[in-house]
C-alpha cells in the first residue's frame, strides 16, 4: 500500500477511534475517495459534515507531532523503525498518543520521550519565531 493511502487510512482510523466519526462515516468517505482519489479522507469527511474544520485540524496537527516524535526517537536511537511501526499500528487502533504508546510498549522510557519532546518543542519554537 502506498504511503499516502496508509496515511489516509490512519487518519480515518484515528478519527474513528477518537469518536469523531462512525465506521459508517469512514466507509462512505473511503467509498467516495475511491471514485475521487484526488480528495483526502479528511476533506471528504469535512464536506460531508461529519467533522468541523477545527476537529480535522486538531487531529492532523497531532498526527504531525506524532510523526515528528517518531522520527526524532529513531534519529536519537531510542527506538527502531520496526518499533515505530508497531506503535503506529497500536496508535491507529486505539488513538492513543505515540509518546504514551512507546513507553507503554516498553520501547523507551518516559525520560527518553520527554527529552525528545523538548527537542521537538525547541524546533517548533525556532520555526515559529518571527525573524527580525
Amino acid at each position: 500500500m502506498p504511503a499516502k493511502e496508509k496515511r489516509q487510512e490512519r487518519l480515518g482510523q484515528v478519527l474513528l477511534s477518537q469518536g469523531y466519526i462512525t465506521q459508517e462515516n469512514l466507509d462512505t468517505a473511503l467509498d467516495e475517495q475511491s471514485r475521487k482519489p484526488f480528495l483526502h479522507v479528511g476533506e471528504i469527511l469535512f464536506h460531508q459534515g461529519h467533522l468541523t474544520f477545527f476537529q480535522l485540524e486538531e487531529v492532523l496537527e497531532q498526527q504531525f507531532k506524532d510523526m515528528r516524535l517518531g522520527q526524532l526517537l529513531i534519529r536519537k536511537r531510542k527506538i527502531t523503525v520496526d518499533q515505530l511501526d508497531q506503535a503506529l499500528q497500536e496508535h491507529d487502533s486505539t488513538g492513543l498518543l505515540l509518546g504514551h504508546l512507546v513507553i507503554k510498549m516498553g520501547f523507551c522510557t518516559m525520560e527518553d520521550v520527554q527529552k525528545v519532546l523538548e527537542v521537538q518543542r525547541e524546533e517548533i519554537d525556532r520555526i515559529q519565531k518571527p525573524r527580525a
